[in-house]
């Protein structure tokens, strides 16, 4: 009778601790999906050292980390606000560090960036044009009106890797249409470029 005690003991004591293990997990996943990147210092006046153009009426700049498990979310989300604003013009820079292997940045999202309509993808190599934008975060989005005037920067998607109908994106849609004149939105990525500028470790 004892030893059967014992053992449901020991039982019970092994199921709690699951189920804290299990608990600590999710919420340990909860906070990385919920905590944003470093949101960018973009500058309010399109960059003249780019070497992307302004397009006629809007020119929408996204940031992309070939490897980030959150880009697939901003690539899907980046593809219903083209269809819900067709006077937008894409360009999804991704990020290449030079010393690399030749390759490294073409992932599936990258290839996915490719199809999508008024959309250019550009290698970014080591981050250049991601600094000029002030950038630091994977899937950070920049919105310009026809004189360079910026217009959005942020995120357009709700949580880390998780695309659905956000702020960020309804921001610049209705920015586009006119239902608004700014916005902003929490960027959820993986770091591109750290503060110096070098490949985030």
């Amino acid at each position: 009778m004892k030893r059967r005690t014992i053992i449901t003991a020991v039982l019970f004591a092994a199921g709690l601790i699951w189920l804290a293990t299990v608990a600590a997990a999710y919420q340990a996943l909860r906070r990385f999906e919920s905590t944003p990147g470093r949101a960018a210092i973009a500058p309010v006046t399109w960059p003249a050292a780019s070497r992307i153009s302004l397009a006629p009426e809007w020119t929408l700049v996204m940031l992309i980390h070939p490897h980030c498990s959150c880009s697939r979310a901003s690539v899907h989300e980046l593809q219903a606000l083209i269809e819900s604003a067709p006077s937008v013009r894409s360009t999804v820079l991704v990020y290449r560090p030079s010393d690399f292997r030749r390759g490294w940045e073409k992932t599936e999202v990258v290839e996915a960036a490719s199809h999508l309509r008024r959309t250019r993808v550009v290698m970014d190599e080591d981050g250049r044009e991601a600094r000029l934008f002030g950038g630091f975060t994977s899937g950070q989005t920049f919105l310009y009106d026809r004189n360079g005037r910026l217009r959005f920067a942020g995120g357009i998607t709700m949580l880390r890797g998780h695309a659905g109908l956000n702020r960020g994106r309804t921001d610049v849609i209705d920015i586009v249409h006119s239902r608004a004149t700014r916005g902003t939105h929490p960027v959820f990525g993986c770091a591109i470029v750290s503060k110096t500028g070098k490949e985030p470790r």
